[in-house]
Protein backbone atom coordinates (compact mmCIF):
# COMPACT_ATOMS: atom_id res chain seq x y z
CA UNK A 1 0.00 0.00 0.00
CA UNK A 2 1.33 3.41 -0.89
CA UNK A 3 2.09 5.95 1.77
CA UNK A 4 -0.54 8.31 0.36
CA UNK A 5 -3.20 5.61 0.50
CA UNK A 6 -2.42 4.83 4.14
CA UNK A 7 -2.75 8.50 5.02
CA UNK A 8 -6.16 8.61 3.30
CA UNK A 9 -7.34 5.52 5.22
CA UNK A 10 -6.08 6.99 8.48
CA UNK A 11 -7.95 10.19 7.70
CA UNK A 12 -11.15 8.24 6.98
CA UNK A 13 -10.81 6.24 10.23
CA UNK A 14 -10.38 9.41 12.25
CA UNK A 15 -13.37 10.97 10.50
CA UNK A 16 -15.82 8.08 10.93
CA UNK A 17 -14.73 6.76 14.37
CA UNK A 18 -16.89 9.24 16.37
CA UNK A 19 -19.87 8.33 14.18
CA UNK A 20 -19.34 4.61 14.74
CA UNK A 21 -18.98 5.11 18.49
CA UNK A 22 -22.14 7.19 18.58
CA UNK A 23 -24.08 4.53 16.68
CA UNK A 24 -22.78 1.85 19.04
CA UNK A 25 -23.91 3.90 22.04
CA UNK A 26 -27.38 4.30 20.52
CA UNK A 27 -27.66 0.56 19.93
CA UNK A 28 -26.76 -0.14 23.57
CA UNK A 29 -29.23 2.49 24.74
CA UNK A 30 -32.12 0.96 22.80
CA UNK A 31 -31.11 -2.54 23.81
CA UNK A 32 -31.39 -1.76 27.50
CA UNK A 33 -34.20 0.83 27.39
CA UNK A 34 -36.81 -1.87 28.05
CA UNK A 35 -35.40 -2.61 31.51
CA UNK A 36 -36.89 -0.67 34.46
CA UNK A 37 -34.46 1.81 35.92
CA UNK A 38 -35.00 0.53 39.46
CA UNK A 39 -34.42 -3.15 38.75
CA UNK A 40 -37.16 -5.67 38.05
CA UNK A 41 -38.51 -8.26 40.44
CA UNK A 42 -36.26 -11.29 40.62
CA UNK A 43 -33.16 -9.30 39.63
CA UNK A 44 -32.19 -8.23 43.15
CA UNK A 45 -29.69 -10.20 45.26
CA UNK A 46 -30.79 -13.64 46.44
CA UNK A 47 -31.30 -12.47 50.01
CA UNK A 48 -32.49 -8.91 49.28
CA UNK A 49 -36.01 -7.77 48.51
CA UNK A 50 -36.93 -4.36 47.03
CA UNK A 51 -40.33 -3.21 48.29
CA UNK A 52 -42.15 -0.18 46.90
CA UNK A 53 -43.72 2.12 49.44
CA UNK A 54 -45.49 5.50 49.38
CA UNK A 55 -42.94 8.28 49.78
CA UNK A 56 -45.19 10.14 52.26
CA UNK A 57 -42.86 9.09 55.06
CA UNK A 58 -44.53 11.47 57.53
CA UNK A 59 -47.70 9.34 57.42
CA UNK A 60 -47.92 7.42 60.67
CA UNK A 61 -49.43 4.40 58.91
CA UNK A 62 -46.53 4.27 56.43
CA UNK A 63 -43.91 4.63 59.16
CA UNK A 64 -45.20 1.79 61.34
CA UNK A 65 -46.06 -0.22 58.23
CA UNK A 66 -42.40 -0.14 57.26
CA UNK A 67 -41.43 -1.29 60.77
CA UNK A 68 -43.82 -4.26 60.60
CA UNK A 69 -42.71 -5.42 57.14
CA UNK A 70 -39.05 -4.93 58.08
CA UNK A 71 -39.50 -7.29 61.01
CA UNK A 72 -41.25 -9.88 58.84
CA UNK A 73 -38.41 -10.08 56.34
CA UNK A 74 -35.68 -9.94 58.97
CA UNK A 75 -37.28 -12.86 60.83
CA UNK A 76 -37.23 -14.82 57.56
CA UNK A 77 -33.52 -14.14 57.03
CA UNK A 78 -34.06 -11.62 54.24
CA UNK A 79 -32.77 -8.09 53.78
CA UNK A 80 -35.25 -5.45 52.70
CA UNK A 81 -34.70 -2.25 50.75
CA UNK A 82 -37.53 0.25 50.43
CA UNK A 83 -38.11 2.05 47.16
CA UNK A 84 -40.02 5.24 47.93
CA UNK A 85 -42.35 6.65 45.28
CA UNK A 86 -45.57 8.72 45.24
CA UNK A 87 -48.47 6.55 46.45
CA UNK A 88 -50.07 5.91 43.04
CA UNK A 89 -46.74 5.28 41.35
CA UNK A 90 -45.53 2.91 44.08
CA UNK A 91 -48.28 0.36 43.50
CA UNK A 92 -48.03 0.81 39.72
CA UNK A 93 -44.32 -0.02 39.85
CA UNK A 94 -45.06 -3.20 41.82
CA UNK A 95 -47.80 -4.11 39.35
CA UNK A 96 -45.30 -3.69 36.50
CA UNK A 97 -42.78 -6.04 38.16
CA UNK A 98 -40.36 -3.25 39.05
CA UNK A 99 -40.06 -4.42 42.65
CA UNK A 100 -40.31 -7.57 44.75
CA UNK A 101 -43.51 -6.40 46.44
CA UNK A 102 -45.64 -3.54 47.75
CA UNK A 103 -45.71 -2.38 51.37
CA UNK A 104 -49.46 -2.62 52.06
CA UNK A 105 -52.68 -2.19 50.10
CA UNK A 106 -56.30 -3.23 50.34
CA UNK A 107 -57.38 -5.67 47.58
CA UNK A 108 -59.47 -3.11 45.67
CA UNK A 109 -56.36 -0.93 45.28
CA UNK A 110 -54.42 -3.62 43.37
CA UNK A 111 -55.26 -4.50 39.76
CA UNK A 112 -56.86 -7.92 39.44
CA UNK A 113 -54.36 -9.20 36.85
CA UNK A 114 -51.28 -7.80 38.60
CA UNK A 115 -48.42 -10.25 39.29
CA UNK A 116 -48.80 -9.63 43.02
CA UNK A 117 -49.86 -12.12 45.70
CA UNK A 118 -51.06 -11.12 49.19
CA UNK A 119 -49.79 -12.87 52.29
CA UNK A 120 -52.11 -15.54 53.69
CA UNK A 121 -53.30 -13.23 56.44
CA UNK A 122 -53.92 -9.45 56.46
CA UNK A 123 -51.75 -7.10 58.49
CA UNK A 124 -54.82 -5.44 59.99
CA UNK A 125 -58.23 -4.02 59.12
CA UNK A 126 -57.91 -0.66 57.35
CA UNK A 127 -60.62 1.95 57.81
CA UNK A 128 -61.04 5.15 55.82
CA UNK A 129 -62.60 7.75 58.12
CA UNK A 130 -63.68 11.40 58.04
CA UNK A 131 -61.77 13.71 60.37
CA UNK A 132 -63.38 16.94 61.61
CA UNK A 133 -61.93 19.98 63.37
CA UNK A 134 -64.29 19.69 66.35
CA UNK A 135 -67.74 18.40 67.40
CA UNK A 136 -69.50 21.48 65.98
CA UNK A 137 -67.86 20.93 62.62
CA UNK A 138 -68.66 17.21 62.73
CA UNK A 139 -72.39 17.95 63.15
CA UNK A 140 -72.42 20.58 60.44
CA UNK A 141 -70.55 18.49 57.87
CA UNK A 142 -71.55 14.91 58.67
CA UNK A 143 -73.13 14.70 55.20
CA UNK A 144 -70.22 14.93 52.76
CA UNK A 145 -72.40 16.17 49.92
CA UNK A 146 -71.28 19.52 48.50
CA UNK A 147 -68.43 19.82 51.03
CA UNK A 148 -64.77 20.79 50.72
CA UNK A 149 -63.04 17.47 51.24
CA UNK A 150 -59.32 17.04 51.79
CA UNK A 151 -57.71 13.67 51.12
CA UNK A 152 -54.38 11.98 50.44
CA UNK A 153 -53.40 12.06 46.79
CA UNK A 154 -52.68 8.76 45.03
CA UNK A 155 -54.81 6.36 47.11
CA UNK A 156 -57.23 4.50 44.86
CA UNK A 157 -59.74 3.81 47.65
CA UNK A 158 -60.59 7.52 47.93
CA UNK A 159 -62.40 7.60 44.60
CA UNK A 160 -64.92 5.04 45.89
CA UNK A 161 -66.30 7.38 48.57
CA UNK A 162 -65.92 10.92 47.18
CA UNK A 163 -69.25 12.55 46.30
CA UNK A 164 -69.34 13.89 42.74
CA UNK A 165 -70.29 17.39 43.87
CA UNK A 166 -67.53 17.65 46.48
CA UNK A 167 -64.77 20.22 46.21
CA UNK A 168 -61.70 18.00 46.17
CA UNK A 169 -58.45 19.11 47.84
CA UNK A 170 -55.60 16.63 47.40
CA UNK A 171 -52.63 16.71 49.80
CA UNK A 172 -49.53 14.62 50.40
CA UNK A 173 -50.04 13.74 54.07
CA UNK A 174 -52.25 14.07 57.15
CA UNK A 175 -50.08 16.92 58.50
CA UNK A 176 -51.39 19.06 55.64
CA UNK A 177 -54.95 17.88 56.20
CA UNK A 178 -54.77 18.94 59.85
CA UNK A 179 -53.38 22.33 58.83
CA UNK A 180 -56.17 22.83 56.28
CA UNK A 181 -58.82 21.93 58.88
CA UNK A 182 -57.36 24.40 61.40
CA UNK A 183 -57.28 27.17 58.78
CA UNK A 184 -60.84 26.27 57.72
CA UNK A 185 -59.76 25.67 54.14
CA UNK A 186 -61.60 22.31 54.12
CA UNK A 187 -64.70 21.05 55.92
CA UNK A 188 -63.58 17.46 56.40
CA UNK A 189 -60.48 15.35 55.87
CA UNK A 190 -60.47 11.74 54.70
CA UNK A 191 -57.64 9.59 55.97
CA UNK A 192 -56.85 6.19 57.40
CA UNK A 193 -58.08 5.69 60.94
CA UNK A 194 -54.53 5.19 62.26
CA UNK A 195 -53.46 8.58 60.88
CA UNK A 196 -56.66 10.18 62.17
CA UNK A 197 -55.93 8.78 65.65
CA UNK A 198 -52.43 10.21 65.45
CA UNK A 199 -53.87 13.63 64.56
CA UNK A 200 -56.37 13.43 67.42
CA UNK A 201 -53.60 12.39 69.83
CA UNK A 202 -52.19 15.94 69.60
CA UNK A 203 -55.52 17.64 68.81
CA UNK A 204 -58.01 16.19 71.34
CA UNK A 205 -60.91 18.35 70.09
CA UNK A 206 -60.84 16.74 66.67
CA UNK A 207 -63.62 14.24 65.92
CA UNK A 208 -63.27 11.01 63.98
CA UNK A 209 -66.44 9.97 62.16
CA UNK A 210 -67.73 6.51 61.32
CA UNK A 211 -65.72 4.56 58.72
CA UNK A 212 -66.65 5.20 55.09
CA UNK A 213 -64.78 2.13 53.89
CA UNK A 214 -63.39 -0.93 55.68
CA UNK A 215 -61.15 -3.60 54.23
CA UNK A 216 -58.35 -5.95 55.26
CA UNK A 217 -54.95 -4.58 54.27
CA UNK A 218 -52.26 -6.96 53.03
CA UNK A 219 -48.57 -7.00 52.26
CA UNK A 220 -48.14 -7.98 48.60
CA UNK A 221 -45.35 -10.14 47.18
CA UNK A 222 -44.37 -10.38 43.51
CA UNK A 223 -45.19 -13.78 42.04
CA UNK A 224 -41.49 -14.43 41.38
CA UNK A 225 -41.02 -14.38 45.19
CA UNK A 226 -43.95 -16.65 45.98
CA UNK A 227 -41.66 -18.95 48.00
CA UNK A 228 -41.27 -16.14 50.56
CA UNK A 229 -44.97 -16.18 51.41
CA UNK A 230 -45.13 -19.17 53.85
CA UNK A 231 -42.44 -17.77 56.15
CA UNK A 232 -43.69 -14.18 55.94
CA UNK A 233 -47.29 -15.26 56.64
CA UNK A 234 -46.31 -17.49 59.57
CA UNK A 235 -44.20 -14.70 61.07
CA UNK A 236 -47.06 -12.22 60.68
CA UNK A 237 -49.46 -14.62 62.42
CA UNK A 238 -47.01 -14.98 65.31
CA UNK A 239 -46.60 -11.21 65.61
CA UNK A 240 -50.37 -10.75 65.67
CA UNK A 241 -50.86 -13.51 68.22
CA UNK A 242 -48.36 -12.09 70.72
CA UNK A 243 -49.62 -8.50 70.34
CA UNK A 244 -46.50 -7.25 68.55
CA UNK A 245 -48.46 -5.73 65.65
CA UNK A 246 -50.74 -3.78 67.98
CA UNK A 247 -47.74 -2.60 70.03
CA UNK A 248 -45.98 -1.25 66.93
CA UNK A 249 -49.17 0.50 65.78
CA UNK A 250 -49.88 1.98 69.21
CA UNK A 251 -46.34 3.29 69.63
CA UNK A 252 -46.40 4.69 66.09
CA UNK A 253 -49.61 6.60 66.73
CA UNK A 254 -48.34 8.03 70.02
CA UNK A 255 -44.85 8.98 68.87
CA UNK A 256 -45.26 10.17 65.27
CA UNK A 257 -48.40 12.24 65.45
CA UNK A 258 -49.36 15.13 63.15
CA UNK A 259 -49.63 18.32 65.21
Amino acid sequence: MKHGDSLILKELNNHYRPTVLALAAMVLLFAFSGYPSYGAAGESDAGTRVITTPSTTSEVSVVFGKDIIQQLYTSCGLTIRYLDAPAARAVMMAEKSQSDGELARIPMAVKENAPLIPLNTPIEEARLVPLFLDSKSAKAHSDLTDKRIGFLNGYRMIAAVLPEDATQVATSDTFQLVSLLKRKRIDVALTLEWDALAAKHHNPDMVIGNPLLESPIYHWVHESRENDIPCLSETLNDMKADGEIQRIIREGIESSSPK
